[in-house]
């Protein structure tokens, strides 16, 4: 049987397009492996967010071929888009399929797999995919292309559902409107078809993810798309849970909250809403769309709706021309505003960026001690807004994975990381309700059952 192994690099939308990858090989009668040398054909999903994450892509394809030389060799994804240059150059890779063109990859990847099985070695007139062009230092155009729901693969406890992606936003440090493309969304209908599917299977829980998914059906001409796709949702009276994976802060709008507040019972209230800086000076800089007030006014709309709400953040310390005084003004921000965890995504200087221009530029160790800070005051954060549910029940979805004390580990709609007592037997994809007893290792909870399956 042929094996193929897909390794899955940066956010949720690409963790999605994973699914949909290793669905597709499985139409085609391949068996899913978890390492490269198991595998006839391995992918690697990359991401392109900083200068660490294309190398971490050169390092894990040097060694999917050092771990498997005879192994089809594929890169997809964000790099993919940005940079194909480089990976087309780079001698362990086989095949270069940039994000426009990643719903054809698997089809070739299978049938350069089917030449070299009939004895076929010669070498490929390209790695890239017909009429696709090698780019190198992200120099292309906004492109837009087509956007195909591809059925997800429902063998998880939680379903990623990927309903937009591309972006129109050009901030000044992001290379996103370039990997992923022009804002574009799948119609209402063909989600609506996917989400019916996803719970006649069993499914308890549906992550929406976009890459800005606050814009759903703007390009459809209907500007309040995202909130009419819920106001749909959670009239079904069998809707299971539902997660959003990140908004942007000026999406988060009382319209929303209202519908989604109609059925608490099924919105898991977690909101993860990017600031990357909290000094107005900087976010300018940035060509964010919001002022730190805004951002704060925000949070406490959705905390007054959902008062036990996890909200996170992602945060980019040392931006070009960042003083010590504003990025001390950032982590007095974050705790006044009521954060609770915190991504953290040191500046690094993308090709053809605005920031990229920009004067100022900080040193590599400034930046790395922000970031160290940061992380600090995240870990924090996130401790002491676990131990406010300590003694209080919530219902957990339980998980494939174990912890190494063989307890099975879940979420709860605020996203609280809880594992049970070592005795209970608990499938995974069920939910479970539970008092939070305290803390285990690695600041996981520990839940007690109080009703086993709801």
């Amino acid at each position: 049987m042929s094996r193929v192994y897909v390794k899955t690099l940066g956010c949720k939308v690409n963790t999605y397009d994973t699914h949909a990858i290793e669905t597709q090989f499985k139409a085609l009668g391949y068996e899913l492996v978890d390492s490269p040398d198991q595998a006839t054909i391995s992918v690697l999903n990359t991401c392109s967010v900083t200068e660490n994450a294309d190398k971490e892509a050169r390092y894990l394809l040097r060694k999917f071929r050092r771990e498997n030389p005879e192994a089809v060799v594929v890169a997809t994804g964000c790099y993919a888009q940005t940079d194909s240059q480089k990976l087309v150059e780079m001698d362990e890779v086989d095949l270069v399929f940039p994000n426009q063109s990643k719903d054809t990859m698997v089809e070739s990847a299978h049938a350069l797999l089917q030449r070299r099985t009939q004895g076929d070695t010669q070498p490929l007139s390209s790695k890239l995919p017909d009429n696709v062009v090698a780019v190198s230092a992200n120099r292309q155009g906004h492109f837009k292309s087509s956007l195909q729901m591809i059925e997800a693969d429902p063998s998880q406890t939680r379903a990623f559902l990927k309903i937009q992606d591309g972006c129109n936003g050009f901030c000044s440090y992001c290379l996103i409107p370039y990997a992923r493309g022009a804002s574009r969304s799948v119609p209402p209908d063909q989600v609506l078809a996917e989400v019916r599917r996803l719970i006649d299977k069993g499914i308890r829980e549906i992550v929406f993810a976009g890459i800005h998914i606050g814009d759903y059906g703007h390009d459809q001409g209907d500007e309040q798309g995202f909130v009419n796709l819920f106001r749909t949702l959670m009239s079904w009276p069998d809707m299971v849970r539902v997660r959003i994976s990140s908004l942007e802060p000026r999406e988060c709008t009382e319209d929303l909250l209202k519908v989604l507040a109609e059925r608490r019972e099924l919105f898991c209230d977690h909101f993860h809403l990017p600031l990357q800086a909290g000094h107005d000076r900087i976010l300018k800089l940035m060509r964010r769309t919001y002022d730190s007030k805004q951002y704060a006014d925000n949070v406490a709309m959705a905390r007054s709706y959902f008062p036990s709400a996890n909200f996170g953040a992602d945060v980019i310390p040392g931006f070009p021309s960042e003083t010590d005084e504003e990025f001390e003004h950032t982590l007095r921000f974050i705790e006044e505003c009521g954060l609770n965890y915190l991504h953290v995504f040191p500046y690094s200087m993308r090709p053809n960026t605005a920031a990229a221009r920009m004067p100022g530029h900080l040193d590599a160790e400034i930046v790395k001690q922000r970031a160290k800070r940061l992380r600090e005051l995240s870990d924090r954060l996130k401790m002491d807004y676990a131990r406010r549910f300590i003694g209080s029940e919530a219902n957990v979805l339980w998980e494939n994975e174990l912890d190494p004390q063989e307890r099975r580990v879940g979420y709860s709609s605020n996203y609280l990381s809880v594992c049970s007592l070592r005795q209970e037997e608990l499938a995974p994809g069920s939910v479970s309700h539970v008092r939070i007893k305290g803390f285990v290792e690695d600041g996981r909870l520990l839940g007690k059952i109080l009703t086993r399956e709801i």
